[in-house]
């Protein structure tokens, strides 16, 4: 296309077009035709097209996982893409709807990136499992995260998430539960196996093929 057609397809001043492709063609987006000087796009714009994809398939699958499982137990859930730097939570709306809430670009409990040992201190009650054997003895967590909600210097939130991996075994996400400490009940027990249960069903979801046997809720 000529500056001119971008600029009446994208309904900016021609001057702003040409600033924003000359950054594109630097950044190897576009390329402009010698002769004609016309752009048109390169395959590195394939790129973010795949990784856009990418997402969208993540929230395609975990979606319907997490709803239902949020609709059975009245727990609220999240489901977070630490790479993309946003985290969907997802809560009971009704006998048959859920509320979802969309945050990017911050760092909130759902993310789960507070770990224990020398990371205690912070203000976040979050335990970030890695592997299965730690959901098959939730009374190790349970004990954790009662001690961190009663720290006078902890939040009155507690949340536990696990990970999700794509067919390559791959890491891609992270879905999880959380409760606010009033609330806490025996979240330290169920929590771990709710999260890791969700994480195994999304990742089944998007061709993995866990070693592990599934861990019952």
């Amino acid at each position: 296309m000529s500056l001119r057609e971008l600029s009446k397809a994208v309904g900016m001043p021609p001057p702003t077009v040409h600033r924003l492709v000359n950054v594109l063609k630097r950044r190897g987006y576009v390329r402009q035709d010698e002769e004609t000087s016309r752009y048109s796009l390169t395959l590195k714009m394939l790129d973010l097209s795949f990784r856009l994809m990418g997402r969208s398939e993540l929230r395609l699958h975990a979606y319907p996982v997490v709803r239902e499982h949020v609709l059975r137990t009245g727990q609220r859930a999240f489901f977070a893409v630490p790479a993309a730097g946003e985290v969907t939570y997802i809560w009971s709306a009704g006998p048959d709807a859920v509320a979802t809430y969309t945050a990017y670009g911050r760092e909130m409990p759902g993310h789960c990136a507070i770990f224990f040992g020398a990371e205690a201190t912070r203000r976040l009650s979050c335990v970030r499992m890695s592997h299965p054997h730690e959901a098959a003895h939730p009374e190790t967590i349970a004990v954790r995260l009662g001690g961190l909600s009663n720290s006078p210097d902890a939040q009155r939130m507690l949340c536990t998430c696990a990970p999700v991996s794509d067919y390559t075994g791959r890491e891609v996400a992270r879905v999880g539960v959380f409760t606010h400490a009033a609330e806490e009940g025996s979240f330290g027990s169920t929590g771990p196996r709710a999260a890791w249960e969700l994480a195994r069903l999304i990742s089944v979801r998007l061709g993995h093929l866990p070693a592990a046997a599934a861990i019952a809720v």
